[in-house]
């Protein structure tokens, strides 16, 4: 165990010394007071009095030292591997605490080479070890590592072990290998509920909202009682598929088991009828909760700007302001679109600009797209170039279709020109926009160009296949 200076140890004890007293510390139970600690230094006052007594040989000790500093708020990581390296011969406890910290911490991929290098000394894995590991693999969304993994569990014969196979259907289904996923499902004979939960959530993250409404169905025949997560991936279901009817229904069964609706369903049920156009439901909904988070201030924000309600949701978003609720990223998607709606040019500038000065948020790729549609329904064209040609991102096929949209719409020919080259170079094979700048040419009578266009859609035997393009005179 790697030793601590006498300096360092003096140092310690005394600025630590009301803590504990002399008789706690020099306890044969000195390691059990590592599960009591507050702080990053009174595990370092334990620590140096457990090398003084040697009980740091003890690897029963010595892993609830690691515990606390692998996995408290108040712990250290980087001094848990410290600890974990100068052990002799850690016990598997001490790995899967090691490789669970990896998990959670910022770098996920560090557990999988932890797991590597347990496997390489001959270290068995047990059924504790696989859920942290998959749970690396999922936060990495690598479906490469959950095949690997998915081979260990069968090697080492956790294949049965609930815990571990619901690790794998997560993992599947983050990584988008959803057929993966539900192989091992079906493949599951006694399912748990959170087992059914994960699928089900699974579906409905890789926007298979169908699959998921029609598992979950099958769960009620199976007359498996669903819980708070489970009737929330259902919910999210709903608003993205349009079934407001299945949507209904669930919430009916949700009045008729007295289900206990907190932050995360009702903002599920504010979403959902939010999406679906019902907006008196989810303004109900969203009046009768007694806490929200921002998410829920979100859906009804974004639902009611989505459906023409702008007026209501830029009072939402000063509501929002006044209850001291921080917005965030999507927050500004939902004002500016309503901003875009109701024709707000100045108020979209200047919502566009507290994001950053304010709020310290940079604004994404939508939120420019937001701009962008503004100042094109308010013909300030040449800005909402020079907006998109200042975007830290390179601009997609749909910000610059929204800005040709506006340029057939003002009848500016000579910014359509340049946009139609910028679409053309992401898209070669978006025919549609030859169709729109030939009938802007026409329209002003510029005959001669209207006929070069039309050469060069003969002679690339282009043609506009109807309803796929990006580009109308309509929003």
């Amino acid at each position: 165990m790697f030793p601590l200076k006498p300096p360092l140890l003096k140092k310690i004890s005394e600025s630590t010394l009301s803590t504990f007293t002399t008789s706690t510390l020099h306890s044969p139970n000195l390691s059990l007071l590592a599960d009591q600690c507050t702080s990053f230094t009174q595990l370092l006052q334990i620590h140096a009095q457990m090398i003084v007594s040697a009980r740091i040989f003890d690897n029963f000790a010595a892993s609830r030292l690691l515990s606390f500093c692998a996995l408290s708020s108040s712990g250290n990581l980087n001094y848990a591997i410290k600890i974990f390296n100068n052990t002799h011969q850690p016990n598997s406890f001490m790995w899967n605490t090691l490789i669970r910290a990896h998990a959670n911490s910022n770098h996920p991929i560090d557990a999988l080479f932890l797991y590597v290098k347990m496997q390489r000394i001959g270290v068995l894995p047990g059924k504790h070890t696989f859920p942290f590991v998959l749970k690396a693999c999922s936060k990495l969304r690598n479906v490469k590592c959950c095949m690997q993994m998915h081979t260990h569990v069968l090697k080492c014969g956790f294949d049965f072990d609930l815990h571990v196979l619901n690790g794998l259907i997560r993992g599947y289904s983050v990584s988008g290998d959803l057929a993966g996923a539900r192989k091992v499902f079906d493949d599951v004979s006694e399912r748990s509920l959170s087992i059914w939960t994960t699928m089900i959530c699974g579906y409905a993250q890789n926007r298979c909202a169908n699959e998921a409404l029609v598992l979950f169905d099958e769960m009620v025949v199976d007359k498996v009682e669903p819980n708070g997560a489970t009737l929330a991936s259902v919910l999210s279901a709903c608003a993205q598929s349009g079934c407001l009817d299945f949507g209904e229904k669930v919430h009916g069964y949700m009045e008729e088991r007295e289900v206990e609706v907190g932050v995360i369903l009702g903002t599920a049920l504010v979403n959902m009828y939010a999406k679906n156009g019902a907006i008196l439901l989810a303004w109900k909904c969203f009046d009768g909760m007694l806490e929200k988070n921002v998410a829920t201030w979100n859906a009804m924000i974004c639902g009611l700007a989505a459906h023409g309600y702008a007026k209501e949701a830029i009072s939402l978003f000063g509501e929002l302001k006044k209850k001291g609720v921080v917005p965030n990223d999507i927050t500004f998607v939902g004002v500016l679109s309503a901003c875009c709606h109701a024709g707000l040019l100045d108020f979209g500038r200047e919502m566009f600009e507290l994001m950053s000065k304010v709020y310290a948020i940079e604004p994404r790729i939508e939120h420019y797209g937001c701009l962008v549609n503004l100042l094109g329904r308010a013909g300030k064209l040449m800005e909402a170039e020079e907006v998109i040609r200042r975007m830290r991102w390179k601009a997609d096929v749909m910000i610059w279709g929204a800005l040709l949209s506006a340029c057939k719409n003002h009848g500016n020919i000579e910014i359509a020109e340049r946009v139609v080259k910028e679409i053309l170079a992401l898209d070669p094979q978006n025919h549609g926009v030859y169709v729109v700048l030939s009938n802007m040419y026409a329209e002003v009578g510029q005959w001669t160009d209207v006929s070069r266009l039309r050469k060069v859609m003969k002679k690339e035997s282009l043609t506009k296949t109807p309803g796929l393009s990006l580009i109308s005179g309509d929003d």
